[in-house]
């Protein structure tokens, strides 16, 4: 697997990820899980607002989510997500997204405008 890189900055952000790629790894996400030691990457079939939008019931920790559009372009960030929100979705339509420690973000000075490669 490709390592998840900044295209815009010429980086590697993340080196080993899990991919969200069954229906099931989809639907599970991050839920019931103690630690996140690395991200997770999602791909949805459609470009969308609606599908794109996660919630974070069963999560047990705090985490980033990073939304980008479907020439892998960061549209929307949204940090440090506590437990049980309903909805969270992105400003702008996404075809990924990317779940990852909170902070992550932060640390990595990932901004909206920056294309990924992965």
């Amino acid at each position: 697997m490709n390592p998840i890189r900044s295209v815009s900055r010429k980086r590697v952000l993340w080196k080993n990820y899990e991919l969200a790629d069954t229906p099931w790894k989809k639907t599970k996400g991050i839920m019931f899980r103690t630690a996140l030691e690395k991200p997770v990457l999602f791909v949805l079939e459609h470009e969308s607002v609606a599908r794109a939008a996660i919630h974070s019931f069963f999560c047990l920790l705090r985490f980033d989510a990073l939304f980008l559009d479907s020439n892998k372009v960061v549209v929307d960030l949204k940090e440090n997500i506590g437990p049980w929100r309903p909805y969270i979705a992105p400003k702008k339509p996404a075809k990924y997204f990317i779940e990852c420690k909170a902070g992550e973000t932060k640390r990595l000075a990932i901004r909206i405008g920056e294309q990924l490669e992965f």
